[in-house]
């Protein structure tokens, strides 16, 4: 049986739901709040995120959205995506989204399928 839902959304609707799916399949599942922080993280555009998107301007922009008071409350939340393998840092020691959920940015259409063996 194959199930198909079509949806238009805009991005800032776009990846709360895209992670709220794909949490499904991660061996540490995130939190609600975890899947908010991070979906902020991966809206951002332009040359902030070309640079280190989880950089301290970028972080900045997260923790203001958020009304985050110190900056300790964030770094918990990176903290808590390298531990459960979201995040990793790269060769050049930035921190970069797991390939497996990262978006790249000139795609405008993501298809995700599921397939379960029932016995």
């Amino acid at each position: 049986m194959k199930r198909l839902k079509r949806e238009k959304l805009s991005k800032k609707k776009f990846f709360p739901k895209y992670l709220k799916l794909v949490n499904v399949i991660l061996p540490d599942p995130l939190t609600q709040r975890e899947m908010d922080v991070l979906a902020a993280f991966m809206e951002l555009e332009g040359d902030l995120v070309r640079e280190d998107r989880f950089g301290t301007q970028a972080r900045g922009v997260v923790r203001r959205k958020f009304g985050f008071k110190s900056y300790s409350n964030l770094d918990n939340y990176i903290k808590y995506f390298k531990k459960k393998g979201v995040l990793f840092q790269n060769s050049e020691g930035k921190l970069q989204l797991n390939p497996k959920i990262s978006i790249p940015e000139s795609e405008d259409k993501i298809e995700l399928a599921f397939q379960f063996d029932i016995s």
